[in-house]
């Protein structure tokens, strides 16, 4: 899964395809894709969570926090 698809049901996904994924990458968890269950896809962390950013939790922050936590998310994935 090297390219960026319309958005992915991690939930659905095997630890393989997860790692796959690139970062950035649009997700929902389960089927409904309600606002709280969209988000952008950061990685699978070295002790194996999977890391995303959930678009509910994201809205709370304006401007340069929430471009801050996005990039905090993303090395974290990294770490």
């Amino acid at each position: 899964m090297a390219k960026y698809q319309k958005s992915v049901d991690v939930w659905t996904l095997t630890k393989e395809q997860k790692q796959g994924l690139q970062a950035g990458q649009w997700i929902t968890a389960g089927k409904a894709g309600t606002y709280s269950t969209k988000g952008i896809w950061c990685g699978v962390g070295k002790s194996g969570n999977d890391v995303a950013i959930w678009l509910g939790g994201l809205a709370s922050r304006k401007g340069a926090a929430r471009l801050e936590h996005i990039r905090f998310m993303m090395r974290y994935a990294k770490d």
